[in-house]
């Protein structure tokens, strides 16, 4: 895999210390295939909870439909409600038995696309689905057994899913700092602010009831920033932690933690993103061992601090 890979102009930068290839390709290309068919049971599982729980959209009228639905924007909400619970159960269904056919993995992708922009056609936009999107988009690719090199592919597509799913918590990280400074300089509430969290919490607290942890957190936000920061922090250097193996697993349990957390202050729950980070995280298959003082030296920041101080 290093020989194959070894000039990339993007993949030679994975062998670092921590190189995400550090196994043999069979043992790599069998823990991928094993993630892929486990993950259609967990699509299973999301789709009773989201799908076959639409009742108030049956009968809401679609207020702000999004394009994707332009091609059927006379059928009835009922009509379209009842063809995504019985279109997504068989095809992922199926998909357990028949884990890498290409026909059930593009049926099962459009229908989940027009199921997602369905969803967020009636005035409120609902990212929880967008993760799980994005992998069954990805895994689209991943090559049969007869196409050349097909285990090294798999392997290269797969890890392009991790990739991206780091890159969307460091670009929402990116977001927050961007926004922040702008905000620092305006003269308002920032993130640099020790009421930043309080006042999102506020915020959602005036489209929701206010959870416990929140109205605690309210009260005390010199604690809430803290825990503020340490999201940014989390989200803004998910991507380096994409060539630090030993980090996949660390990584995933804090992003857990940063959703947990969310779901306790907020009041927001992203099942799907969970999901996914469970697949391509804490089971992924480039997991690299390591000892607990290596591991937290390992940490962005941290690194970098220890490096200077070594010198």
């Amino acid at each position: 895999m290093i020989e194959f890979l070894k000039d990339h102009y993007f993949w030679k930068y994975t062998f670092g210390k921590f190189p995400i290839f550090n196994k043999p390709v069979d043992k790599l290309y069998s823990d991928i295939q094993t993630i892929v068919k486990f993950s259609y049971v967990l699509f299973l599982v999301l789709i009773l909870d989201n799908v076959f729980n639409i009742r108030g959209l049956e009968s809401a009228e679609r207020i702000n439909p999004l394009w994707p639905l332009e091609v059927i924007k006379g059928v009835s909400s009922v009509y379209l409600a009842l063809y995504f619970k019985l279109s997504l159960l068989l095809s992922f269904v199926l998909l357990c038995f028949k884990n890498n056919n290409l026909f059930l993995k593009i049926f099962a992708f459009i229908n989940f696309f027009l199921f997602v922009a369905f969803t967020n056609s009636f005035g409120k936009i609902n990212h929880g689905l967008y993760l799980p999107l994005m992998y069954l988009f990805g895994i689209i690719f991943l090559p049969n057994s007869n196409k050349a090199h097909y285990k090294e592919k798999t392997i290269l597509m797969f890890a392009s899913l991790q990739f991206f799913l780091l890159l969307t918590y460091s670009l929402t990280g990116f977001w927050k700092v961007f926004w922040g400074v702008i905000e620092c300089f305006n003269g308002q509430v920032s993130l640099f602010s020790p009421l930043s969290m309080r006042n999102v919490i506020i915020l959602q607290n005036q489209l929701i009831e206010p959870t416990v942890v929140g109205s605690w957190l309210v009260e005390n936000y010199w604690i809430a920033w803290f825990l503020y920061l340490g999201a940014v922090y989390i989200e803004l250097f998910s991507i380096l932690i994409f060539f630090r193996a030993n980090l996949h697993k660390i990584w995933g349990v804090l992003l857990l933690f940063l959703h947990a957390g969310i779901a306790l202050v907020l009041d927001v729950s992203m099942y799907g993103a969970i999901m996914c980070i469970g697949l391509l995280l804490i089971m992924s298959p480039f997991i690299m061992t390591s000892k607990l003082k290596v591991a937290l030296i390992s940490l962005p920041i941290v690194n970098f601090l220890y490096k200077i101080i070594k010198r």
